[in-house]
């Protein structure tokens, strides 16, 4: 390609792309949450200490982090239906991303409340508090503060990863990028495009959770 028209090529294929980010964004808004809220779910019987449920968390964490995201994606995508179970290529996209982070995530909030020393806990009792108590006014304030960076980068990346989903049809940004490929054969351009992209999309997460980092940790003291 000529890059003096690089300008000329982007304008052109842009709204498209744009489509295809506003999927994007849809699939990361719906699989965050998701993520997070299965990821708190699967920390509280390793906290509270319940063993037999803790197993199967332990082993659940393993067999997600362990096995790639795609594959995992496959399986939902082509195993739901053998299940009588039919679910589009968005909702076993998000499920497939928000199941995988989610495993991520737990170690993380699981990490972070370890971190808060076990002085803190006595602290709580001494002064007559329950254990619940303890956890909501002293424990988990400072294991919040803890683990807010780690789950900012994991959701970034939970972001990236919403471009697998296009390997089972959906037509996000990435495969919104190779529809164009095949239409202008211009490859590397159009790549250049959609790396741009993720680029703004992801940096504007990024300044937005480190916002939401040093508000929190200035209303904490």
């Amino acid at each position: 390609m000529d890059w003096s028209q690089f300008g000329s090529f982007a304008a052109r294929y842009l709204p498209q792309l744009w489509s295809g980010m506003l999927v994007t964004i849809l699939v990361a808004t719906l699989a965050a949450p998701t993520a997070l809220a299965i990821g708190v779910l699967l920390t509280v019987p390793r906290v509270a200490g319940w063993r037999a449920l803790s197993g199967l968390v332990r082993a659940y964490v393993e067999v997600m982090r362990n096995t790639p995201l795609l594959v995992q994606m496959y399986l939902l995508f082509f195993g739901l239906p053998i299940l009588g179970i039919f679910w589009d290529e968005i909702t076993c996209g998000v499920l497939a991303v928000a199941l995988q982070h989610a495993a991520f995530l737990s170690e993380l909030f699981r990490s972070g409340i370890g971190a808060v020393g076990n002085k803190q806990w006595e602290a709580g009792q001494a002064i007559g508090m329950r254990r619940w108590m303890t956890f909501r006014k002293i424990i988990l304030p400072q294991a919040v503060i803890k683990v807010l960076a780690p789950v900012s980068n994991q959701l970034i990346v939970l972001v990236k990863d919403t471009s697998l989903v296009s390997a089972i049809g959906v037509l996000d940004l990435t495969l919104s990028g190779k529809v164009i490929i095949e239409r202008s054969g211009a490859s590397f351009e159009v790549f250049i495009l959609v790396a741009a992209l993720y680029l703004i999309l992801t940096s504007v997460i990024g300044v937005g959770f480190r916002v939401g980092e040093t508000r929190f940790a200035r209303r904490l003291g």
